[in-house]
């Protein structure tokens, strides 16, 4: 069976990170022949280059989805007699995917979705109506895409590595600053501006550290600015999570939109740390309320203030959400991952 996976983003991200840790737990079996299509030189193809000699890394001209130039790159592995399977794992990839689909309707195509915005255009909604089966990653992704009519729809969560994240040494909050972060893309879904406004009437000693760079930066800033958060709010730019969390305290995800199933999450988690994050459907699959961590309402800054203090002061309570936060970052490994890949590989080709 060939297996090719597409991925048309020139940076590395969640998603990115995702496609080497199937392609990583895939590369063990020896009945796959693995391709990897990606952009030129992009982050995931030297990485799974390098990792992986027996995957073959087939350079793209573009991440233009239209690129009549990908199409015959892909052209000369798919024309074979082989079972082909093309596995997207991006927008743009999904969209070359459609294209591989309707020149060779073959080949059996898989998208997987990462992400709950709706899908508005035509074309947005059509290139995932040709896929033989689309993968949300959350539940909530998956009841969107039926609901929007896709019909064959299938729940896989992301997963991470536990053991890339350094633990926090200590049980409970026991000095000051509160040492608060959250890790994302500086963009408006993921709900940066109602937490700078709530931590303004914070009356904890705390400092916020946001990680992550994005088109909303100098509005963040100015916004610290305004709001007298000066010295208690540092932004650190990309800095790879598994460096960062074991020093918090308290991570944060308040998004207001557009969740996944989210990476942070689980690596909170693995680094024994408190987890406050809203209310979406998406965090909701991931968090049970007072259990694994505490949820708020999007944008209710005072609900958000008594998450942090409650944490901050009881004792008792932080050390039991890290310690089923533990318990629950064991279904969200690789293993798994690729497990569930491979039963939706094989339900193509059963008679």
């Amino acid at each position: 069976m060939k297996v090719i996976h597409l991925d048309l983003g020139k940076e590395w991200r969640g998603g990115q990170r995702q496609v080497y840790y199937l392609i990583a737990e895939q590369s063990k079996r020896t009945n796959l022949q693995l391709f990897l299509a990606s952009p030129f030189n992009s982050p995931l193809s030297k990485q799974v280059k390098e990792a992986f000699s027996q995957v073959k890394v087939i350079p793209l001209s573009s991440s233009f989805e239209f690129s009549i130039f990908n199409v015959i790159a892909l052209k000369k592995i798919i024309d074979t007699n082989k079972p082909v399977i093309v596995h997207t794992h991006d927008g743009k990839g999904a969209g070359l995917g459609a294209l591989l689909k309707l020149f060779f309707p073959q080949i059996k195509l898989i998208h997987t979705r990462r992400v709950s915005y709706p899908l508005k255009k035509f074309w947005s909604k059509k290139k995932y109506l040709l896929a033989d089966q689309v993968v949300g990653v959350s539940k909530d992704i998956c009841a969107y895409l039926q609901q929007i009519g896709m019909p064959k729809v299938h729940s896989i969560p992301s997963v991470i590595r536990p053991e890339r994240y350094p633990v926090r040494l200590k049980y409970g909050i026991q000095e000051t600053p509160v040492k608060l972060g959250i890790i994302g893309a500086l963009s408006p879904q993921k709900g940066h501006e109602w937490v700078l406004r709530a931590l303004a009437a914070c009356p904890l000693d705390f400092i916020l550290y946001v990680v992550g760079t994005g088109s909303l930066e100098k509005r963040f800033k100015k916004l610290v600015r305004i709001l007298n958060l000066e010295g208690k709010v540092k932004f650190l730019g990309f800095v790879e999570s598994n460096r960062i969390l074991s020093h918090l305290d308290i991570l944060l995800v308040p998004s207001i939109d557009g969740e996944g199933s989210s990476g942070t999450i689980k690596e909170a988690w693995a680094s024994k740390l408190g987890v406050i994050v809203s209310d979406l459907n998406a965090n909701l699959e991931l968090v049970k309320p007072e259990v694994n961590g505490l949820v708020v309402p999007v944008g209710d800054a005072q609900a958000l203030v008594s998450a942090i203090q409650r944490l901050v002061e009881d004792k008792e309570l932080y050390v039991d959400l890290v310690k089923n936060g533990l318990k629950s970052v064991r279904k969200f490994i690789p293993v798994n991952l690729e497990r569930s890949y491979w039963q939706l590989y094989q339900s193509f080709f059963r008679t």
